[in-house]
């Protein structure tokens, strides 16, 4: 039998969501054919030719999570920060370069599972927002209801949503998400985490941090910054 001690520990053990979710003041910016098994979920968007659903009934039902890209054997692989808010924090300003993400989980037609991070739509600094972007979103939203699939439109820069015939909607019938959603993430991402303990396990995230330059620049316009603001 377990301990009592053991016990508490187990109940105490933090999910993955907690240590992923991302607060809603978190910003991306720097602070002062066959039928897959189970345990194949891709890390990817469908395919053009795919029909999928989505998980949840609202948007407010997919975690918004923090991703940065990291190179695996010569491949860009997005990488999910995992830990308190401080430490995400951190991560964060140390890497630069964070994606905000919606983590679409979702099922094909033929029962492909996939995870697709949809980065969540925020203004560029002349106020419009990234038709890539924008259009995924409202793809995945659609998908949360009916079977849809999307198609990039590669000369305009946006996704082309459509979704199935009624006749269709029928035959494909009700998603299975066979895998639960938080499983699924796990199961897809399995070492690809930023945690305390692979900022110094892990040699690609090691090499991806780096050390950063002392650049003479940039000093003095800090420097000249704080000047201005002395006079």
């Amino acid at each position: 039998m377990k301990s009592e001690e053991n016990k508490t520990e187990e109940k105490k053990k933090p999910s993955l969501f907690s240590e992923t979710r991302i607060s809603k003041n978190y910003k991306s910016t720097l602070t002062h054919g066959s039928i897959p098994s189970s345990s194949q979920i891709s890390r990817d968007k469908p395919t053009d030719e795919e029909w999928f659903q989505v998980w949840g009934e609202t948007m407010d039902d997919l975690e918004e999570m923090a991703i940065v890209k990291i190179m695996v054997g010569g491949k860009p692989t997005d990488y999910i920060i995992r830990g308190t808010e401080d430490f995400k924090e951190e991560v964060k300003n140390q890497f630069r370069k964070v994606r905000m993400v919606r983590m679409a989980y979702y099922v094909t037609s033929n029962q492909r599972l996939g995870l697709w991070p949809v980065s969540i739509p925020i203004e560029n600094k002349d106020g419009t927002i990234n038709p890539y972007i924008a259009t995924a979103n409202e793809i995945i939203e659609q998908g949360q209801h009916e079977w849809v699939k999307k198609i990039t439109n590669r000369g305009n820069s946006y996704y082309e949503g459509y979704k199935a015939k009624p006749e269709d909607q029928q035959i494909f019938g009700k998603p299975n998400f066979r895998v639960d959603y938080e499983e699924a993430v796990v199961r897809a991402f399995d070492k690809f985490f930023i945690t305390v303990d692979s900022v110094e396990t892990d040699p690609h995230v090691r090499q991806a941090l780096g050390s950063s330059l002392n650049l003479k620049s940039i000093q003095e316009a800090e420097e000249n910054k704080f000047t201005k603001k002395k006079k």
